[in-house]
């Protein structure tokens, strides 16, 4: 008795690809021109101390090569230990064309970090991040007054 196989679809066989996966305060879209603005990108934060909870924010990512109801996973990890802050699946457009770009806008809600270092922000495909961006958090000392 022969086995059968379910045939991948080229949606769950190819991952997309990105050309910008950023985390930001906030992305305007202009109803006049149709460009995004993105407003106060993150790179690095300074908080006071840790445990802090930090957000909410936007999640900002240029697709291509995406096939439509393609599902990706967003996340945010410590980069030493693999350990997800936070995690969440989004969904390409049903009307997706692999030969366009597509831009995804996801709003991340409030997070807690509970401590200081190198994260990372990633998009994957099937388990594999296609898109990866690092966060450095800092506990900085609020300056002192002077008298």
């Amino acid at each position: 008795m022969a086995k059968s196989r379910k045939k991948a679809t080229r949606g769950e066989a190819e991952a997309p690809t990105s050309s910008c996966l950023v985390i930001c305060d906030e992305v305007l879209v202009s109803v006049a021109h149709g460009k995004h603005l993105l407003q106060g990108v993150i790179n690095e934060i300074n908080v006071p101390v840790v445990p802090i909870a930090l957000g909410p924010f936007a999640a900002y990512i240029r697709l291509t090569n995406v096939y439509g109801g393609s599902e990706i996973r967003i996340s945010l990890c410590k980069a030493d230990d693999d350990e997800d802050v936070f995690a969440f699946p989004a969904k390409a457009p049903e009307v997706s064309s692999p030969l366009q770009s597509h831009t995804l806008i996801i709003r991340i809600p409030p997070f807690a970090i509970e401590e200081s270092g190198r994260y990372i922000f990633s998009a994957s495909h099937a388990g594999v991040p296609f898109a990866q961006s690092p966060i450095q958090i800092n506990v900085v000392e609020p300056p002192k007054e002077e008298p």
